[in-house]
């Protein structure tokens, strides 16, 4: 099935209104020294860049601003493994950076983080939406995950079985289920016992393929990435604990205005996938 010719202004929000919230206020503050009113206009003029580079909707409904993985109940218990000495962390479709400067801005060293994305486009914007070019030591690796093989390129060769923490909010949904399963494989590629994948997705109540403007994007449940994993595990021979939680969109802090494109069983996705084995 071919592309959607969407509209992207469904996606577009102007004002920040109360999307802005005290956990983001705690990065900017912490990391890049930024708050009160000088805030709140460099969001607005970084964000309206950060659109003329990328229409997705993280961008369009500020969803960059959402608490995320520092919403979840298990926060500290990711903290405690960024911030162990030399742990490895990867953001996968990392984008502006956001998740990789929330750790940073509760004490995690930026200088064993690494970054990929196809495009490095918005995380070039990251560094002024961060105010951090210099500060950031995080390596950016431009590549498509989907075709790239861990065991020959040579940003992530020495990644492959090393990597602790692997951060993949708003990353895996954009593919169809085949390539969900090639994305998730390279994870494992990555992965040891005791690495966490961390992350957070759209979802909806019935799982189905939805055609978007860059291709086909599956939309689980958590039945169906539950049935996903088990075919990772089964084919990587590896075994995961699977924490997954289906969560209203509100919960994550998004608006009614800023889901009223979506159908009507729209929901999100929690994840926490620790390999056992």
């Amino acid at each position: 099935m071919p592309a959607l010719a969407l509209d992207s202004s469904s996606w577009y929000q102007v004002e920040i209104g109360p999307r802005l919230t005290a956990t983001a206020e705690f990065v900017f503050l912490n990391w890049s020294g930024l708050a009160g009113e000088e805030l709140v206009s460099h969001l607005y003029r970084v964000r309206d860049q950060a659109w003329t580079v990328s229409k997705y909707p993280c961008v369009g409904l500020w969803m960059f601003l959402l608490d995320g993985i520092a919403g979840f109940p298990q926060f500290p218990a990711i903290l405690e493994i960024a911030k162990q000495p030399q742990a490895k962390i990867i953001d996968l479709g990392c984008g502006l950076g956001q998740d990789l400067r929330l750790l940073a801005a509760h004490g995690v060293s930026t200088e064993n983080m690494w970054a990929l994305d196809i495009d490095d486009g918005l995380w070039k914007v990251g560094y002024d939406l961060f105010r951090d070019q210099t500060q950031m030591q995080a390596k950016f690796l431009h590549a498509d995950f989907l075709k790239v093989d861990p065991a020959l390129n040579q940003g992530l060769s020495p990644l492959r079985g090393e990597v602790d923490l692997m951060l993949a909010s708003q990353f895996t949904h954009l593919f169809d289920w085949a390539d969900q399963l090639t994305a998730s494989k390279n994870m494992v590629d990555l992965s040891k016992p005791g690495t966490m994948i961390v992350g957070f997705q759209q979802g909806r109540e019935t799982a189905r393929a939805i055609p978007r403007p860059w291709g086909m994007m599956f939309y689980h449940n958590k039945d169906s990435f539950l049935q996903l994993w088990d075919v990772v595990q089964q084919q990587t021979e590896t075994k995961w604990k699977l924490d997954i939680t289906e969560i209203q969109l509100k919960d994550w802090g998004m608006l009614d205005v800023d889901v009223a494109w979506m159908p009507d069983d729209h929901m999100g996705l929690n994840f926490i996938l620790t390999r056992e084995a």
